[in-house]
């Protein structure tokens, strides 16, 4: 049985996950107003720690490929600022 989601920021099961690789997930924040990139860090019972903190999906995207080196069909997909995600989205 799944855990319920979350409106923590910082819990495994929040609601507004957008992508998750390995120990880093970009979330939208419970406002809308950004999305973050995460890591976890140790433990995996330790909460998860925002370090990155968009309004553009190109910065966004910047920072994912520095990590990664591919962007995810979740991240491309957004649209150019996250007031044009937020504004569909209950978070």
């Amino acid at each position: 049985m799944n855990a319920p989601l979350d409106h923590r920021e910082t819990a495994a099961n929040y609601r507004a996950v957008i992508t998750r690789k390995g120990k880093y997930r970009v979330i939208l924040c419970r406002d809308g107003i950004q999305w973050i990139l995460q890591r976890k860090k140790g433990r995996d019972d330790r909460p998860w720690e925002g370090f990155g903190y968009y309004t553009t999906r190109a910065a966004l995207m910047r920072d994912w490929e520095r990590l990664h080196g591919q962007i995810p069909p979740e991240i491309a997909s957004l649209p150019d600022r996250v007031r044009g995600y937020a504004d569909g989205k209950t978070v």
